[in-house]
């Protein structure tokens, strides 16, 4: 009887251990970052006010999706907008590297653009649902701004911009490059 405990035993545990191990991070495993990444929502931890050429949140309002290419390029997509900050296609101007479980934005001249888009992502999450793979992550930004950031890999629309909260969690709109 001992033995059938113990045998009833270790094959719970193995069948609890199995289970969870495939629930944690499960998508991580399976998720290419190369393509495109809608931003979808960037919620401000902390926000600092003011920078160069302006504040974290007023810059990041303006980006639509990330672009991660095969070969370690990488663009912003920013939005559409009547007054473009610059071409994100004219220079490699970033790079990236890592996977799905680490990866790092590399602003190849920190000065140029004059905005430091370079991100350090932490807490990286993937998951799948509805067909659809979203990733979650913080980041310093900038100007010092520290942020969680949402993407979902689909293609990019540059008629959507993420949705912004400040640290207080109330929404966010910035439109310092809006024509006036």
């Amino acid at each position: 009887m001992k033995k059938l405990v113990l045998l009833s035993a270790l094959v719970f545990g193995l069948v609890f251990y199995s289970c969870s191990s495939d629930d944690d991070n499960g998508a991580n495993d399976r998720v290419s970052l190369v393509g495109e990444w809608r931003l979808t929502n960037v919620d401000f931890i902390t926000m600092k006010e003011g920078g160069r050429p302006a504040s974290d949140a007023c810059i990041v309002e303006l980006v639509a999706g990330y672009e991660f290419h095969s070969d370690s390029k990488f663009y912003f997509i920013l939005g559409d907008s009547d007054r473009p900050l610059f071409d994100p296609y004219a220079q490699d101007y970033w790079t990236w590297e890592g996977d799905s479980k680490d990866f790092e934005i590399v602003q190849t001249n920190p000065m140029s653009p004059p905005y430091n888009f370079g991100l350090s992502p932490e807490n990286i999450k993937t998951k799948q649902m509805d067909g659809k793979v979203t990733m979650t992550f913080q980041s310093k930004m900038g100007n010092g701004s520290e942020a969680n950031f949402t993407l979902v890999k689909e293609p990019i629309d540059k008629t959507k911009t993420p949705e912004l909260t400040d640290a207080n969690g109330e929404s966010y709109y910035c439109g310092f490059f809006d024509p006036k």
